[in-house]
C-alpha cells in the first residue's frame, strides 16, 4: 500500500504543480476583469451579497487510511458549520458525507468517487452545481473547505469564499498558490507582479463590452478556480496517505524486532532452563 500511495502521490503532485501555472494565470485574469468590473460590479450577480444563508463545499477523501487529512477539514468545516447556523453542506468525497450524517446533518447534495487524478471532466458537475445554486440565489455566499499542498509531509487546510467574488479573497488565493520553496517558488510575489502590470498597464478596448465579456469568462474562470482547489486536495489525499503508510509499515517493523527479540530472549531461556534441569538431574544422580 506504500508503494501504490507513493506512485498516486507522484502523479497527483506532478498533475497538481503543473497546473498551479494556468491556474494562477486564469486567477490573475478573473481578478483584472473583476478589477475593471469594480465600477459596476454591484450590478453583477457574482459580485452582489445578498442576505440568506450561505453553503460550505466540503473537500475530503472517499478512503480512509490517510492520517488527519480528513479529520483536519472536518474539524475547520464543523467550526465553521457552528459560526453560521443553518448553513447547507455539500460533500465532496464519502468520508465527509459520513462524518456529517452520523452528526444528523445531512448534506444537500454529495459528489463521490472522483479519479485518483481528477480531470476538469470530473469536477464539471460540481462547478455547474455551485453557479447554478448562485445564480438562483439560493444563497448568500458558497464557500469551500479543502487543503492546500505545500509538500509530500505538509498539507493545509483552509476555508476559502467562491462566490461572490471579492477581489481580496481572489488575491489571497493567487498568493498561496506560490509555494514558499520548490518548484515555481522562483515566481514573483502577487503584490510586486500587479504592481509591476499597472506600471505597463495599456488602456483596453472591449468588445462587445466588459460586462458581456465578463459573463462569458466567468463561468470558464471559476471553474479553473474550483479545480484547482480539488487539484491540491487529491495531491494533500495521496501524500497524507503515503505517509501514513510509510509510518505503517516502519511501526510494523518495529514491532516484528520487539517480538523477534522477545521470542529468541524466550526460546533462550527456555533452553537455559533445560539445561539447567538436566544438569541438576545429573548431578543428583551422581550424588546417589
Amino acid at each position: 500500500m506504500e508503494m501504490v500511495s507513493a506512485t498516486k502521490m507522484r502523479k497527483s503532485q506532478e498533475v497538481a504543480l503543473r497546473a498551479r501555472p494556468f491556474a494562477k494565470k486564469a486567477l490573475e485574469l478573473l481578478y483584472a476583469v473583476s478589477a475593471y468590473q469594480e465600477e459596476d460590479k454591484e450590478q453583477n450577480m457574482f459580485f452582489q451579497h445578498k442576505e440568506g444563508k450561505a453553503c460550505v463545499v466540503v473537500v475530503t477523501s472517499d478512503k480512509g487510511l490517510c492520517a488527519s487529512y480528513n479529520s483536519q477539514v472536518l474539524r475547520l468545516a464543523l467550526q465553521w458549520c457552528q459560526e453560521n447556523p443553518g448553513a447547507d453542506i455539500v460533500a465532496v468525497g464519502r468520508k465527509g458525507r459520513d462524518f456529517f450524517k452520523r452528526r444528523g446533518v445531512t448534506p444537500v447534495s454529495e459528489f463521490l468517487q472522483f479519479s485518483d487524478i481528477v480531470t476538469l471532466y470530473d469536477v464539471a458537475p460540481l462547478s455547474e452545481w455551485i453557479l447554478q445554486a448562485f445564480e438562483q440565489e439560493r444563497y448568500s455566499e458558497i464557500m469551500i473547505a479543502s487543503t492546500h499542498f505545500l509538500s509530500a509531509l505538509n498539507q493545509k487546510p483552509g476555508i476559502h469564499q467562491i462566490l461572490p467574488l471579492e477581489l481580496d479573497e481572489l488575491e489571497e488565493m493567487i498568493k498561496h498558490i506560490v509555494p514558499k520553496t520548490g518548484k515555481y517558488s522562483e515566481w514573483p510575489a502577487f503584490a510586486e507582479a500587479l504592481a509591476g502590470k499597472k506600471e505597463k498597464a495599456l488602456p483596453y478596448l472591449l468588445e462587445p463590452t466588459a460586462e458581456a465579456i465578463f459573463e462569458t469568462l466567468v463561468r470558464d474562470l471559476l471553474q479553473v478556480e474550483i479545480l484547482h482547489f480539488i487539484l491540491e486536495a487529491n495531491a494533500s489525499e495521496h501524500s497524507s496517505r503515503m505517509v501514513a503508510m510509510k509510518n505503517a509499515t516502519e511501526n510494523a517493523l518495529a514491532i516484528e524486532e520487539k517480538l523477534q527479540l522477545a521470542l529468541n530472549k524466550a526460546r533462550q531461556a527456555s533452553i537455559t532452563q533445560e539445561l539447567t534441569e538436566i544438569s541438576t538431574a545429573k548431578e543428583a544422580l551422581t550424588a546417589e
